[in-house]
């Protein structure tokens, strides 16, 4: 189990924030609502709103934008829904999809602005809440099974040994191996009191433990305190008043759920969610219908591409039965909900919802148009060249792996072996106990080039390893010898490879940082030249 799933209840500095404003909003977490695929007709096209309809639609959206920039933005708009249109692009099933999810957001907007609910909290009231969040303090910790791992872990550094060195050796959480035992900043109200509350008590440098949680055994020493100030405030002012607007609507939400999810149960197929335990991709994954839910369905390829969200582990097994992936659907289920019950009081009929939609359809265009067009674009060899020699680090690839590697010989052990490592079991006793001796080979963490796993792993695989987070574990795969999991630890790079091998990756690189102006400037010029043909870059 991880720091931030064992010993504390957080994820940042600013779900810090978040969590005091919660408790003055009396709030629930907001689900995650991911796209859905609705069964019935897709529906109507927005219907025309007018010229100054469009202009309020466009505000709404980006309030502050000036009038000319808005003028500007709703011709761009339309020129690019036609050359969408005459490219193809407005039709088939993966632009319905993307239709009906600015469809449910908006609808879900607008059924939820008009619930009753509490006022929001002024600036004064988020400032007020941040400051007295109470100091925090880096804090530095290490895990054990039993009180005696932790007191020999205790006179190692009363002794003096180096804390970090110690938690990357003994720590049984897999994170330390990588952040070796630090936990950050936190505050008290983050963490399980057992362990906070003698913590905070302490002084910096002291050495506090063993300290008994429901996770185990710990040893913990303070580095730094600090306390909140007006200063900090300002530089996260966006971001808390955000957060604070945020739980007043997560508030209206989890209400207007609770009787909508009584009104439009869902309804999951448990042999279609028995019948596949991955988040893996397959063909036909589209089709099948894993639920229904307020006349619509959702697809196994939907609850595949949420669940790979929720898990962050794409393409792994993650041995879930079909009940858990039935509640994890409900997360998909609400904003369908949501959208059904705006739809029955005709809120998509009211002028403001209509123009805001055709809006939505219009940017969705324009999205597909630019990714479109951007696609068969020529780059001129030289604009390759400049980007290439002027930011050589961008394409240099991860060359070497530090890994950790548990080989067993049936699934049913190298499941049983990553559940337990997700709860905490420490890696050289997973391999002792799941792994097979022969094939794991040295249980110790090793370098391994890219190259050669290649040869070994699945791309979908490979991707996490890659560009992941450390110290997760990933898996399993089957592999020449076994069922296998790895824990990424550490990654160095490699050689900056020629031009003509990460042509591609130069090119997207372009095209990120010249990309919206390219198409603006195509799009313009269709305006000023409807009849010209524009391809290449000028």
């Amino acid at each position: 189990m991880t720091d931030a799933t064992s010993v504390r209840v957080r994820t940042s500095f600013r779900r810090a924030a978040f969590l005091v404003l919660t408790t003055l909003a009396t709030l629930a977490t907001l689900p995650m609502a991911l796209l859905a695929r609705p069964a019935p007709k897709p529906g109507k096209p927005a219907a025309e709103p007018t010229p100054a309809a469009k202009r309020k639609a466009l505000l709404a959206a980006s309030p502050g934008t000036l009038p000319e920039a808005v003028e500007t933005r709703v011709r761009r708009l339309e020129v690019a829904w036609s050359r969408a249109q005459a490219m193809g692009l407005l039709k088939g099933p993966e632009w319905q999809e993307s239709v009906r999810e600015g469809r449910q957001q908006l609808l879900e907007k607008a059924y939820l602005d008009g619930r009753p609910g509490h006022p929001g909290m002024t600036e004064e009231q988020v400032r007020a809440a941040f400051l007295a969040q109470g100091d925090q303090r880096r804090v530095s910790h290490l895990l054990c099974a039993t009180e005696a791992e932790a007191t020999a872990a205790l006179k190692r550094l009363q002794a003096g040994e180096a804390f970090d060195q110690v938690a990357a050796e003994v720590s049984k959480d897999l994170s330390a191996a990588v952040n070796r035992g630090d936990l950050g900043w936190v505050r008290q109200k983050e963490l399980v009191a057992a362990f906070s509350t003698p913590v905070f008590a302490g002084t910096i440098g002291d050495l506090v433990g063993p300290i008994k949680t429901e996770f185990g055994w710990h040893v913990a020493k303070t580095r730094e305190v600090r306390s909140p100030q007006l200063d900090d405030f300002q530089a996260h002012r966006e971001a808390l008043l955000k957060q604070a607007a945020d739980a007043q609507l997560a508030v209206k939400r989890d209400r207007a759920l609770a009787d909508l999810r009584k009104r439009y149960p869902l309804k999951p197929d448990l042999s279609v969610l028995g019948a596949d335990r991955t988040t893996e991709p397959l063909p036909g994954d589209e089709a099948r219908v894993a639920g229904k839910v307020a006349g619509a369905t959702i697809s196994l390829k939907a609850l595949k591409r949420h669940l790979a969200e929720v898990l962050k582990t794409m393409g792994q097994s993650h041995s879930l039965g079909a009940a858990t992936k039935a509640q994890f659907m409900e997360g998909l289920a609400d904003p369908i909900r949501l959208a059904a019950a705006a739809q029955k009081e005709g809120l998509d009929r009211r002028p403001e919802t209509s123009s805001a939609l055709w809006v939505d359809e219009r940017e969705r265009a324009y999205t597909a148009f630019s990714r479109t067009f951007l696609a068969g674009l020529e780059v001129p060899e030289a604009d390759l060249q400049r980007v290439y020699t002027t930011y050589p680090d961008r394409f240099r690839p991860v060359g070497t792996l530090r890994l950790q590697v548990l080989v067993a010989d049936s699934k049913d052990r190298v499941d049983e072996a990553l559940n337990r490592i997700r709860v905490g079991l420490a890696w050289r006793t997973a391999v002792e106990s799941y792994g097979s001796a022969e094939a794991t080979g040295d249980p110790e963490p090793g370098w391994v080039e890219v190259e050669s796993l290649r040869r070994l792993v699945p791309p979908s695989l490979l991707q996490p390893m890659l560009a992941g987070p450390l110290g997760q574990p990933l898996g399993p795969m089957l592999g020449p010898d076994g069922f296998m999991l790895f824990n990424v630890l550490e990654r160095r790079p490699g050689p900056v490879p020629p031009l003509a091998e990460c042509r591609d990756a130069v090119r997207a690189d372009y095209l990120k940082e010249k990309g919206r102006i390219l198409v603006e400037q195509e799009l313009d010029g269709v305006l000023a030249h409807p009849h010209t043909n524009r391809r290449s870059r000028r």
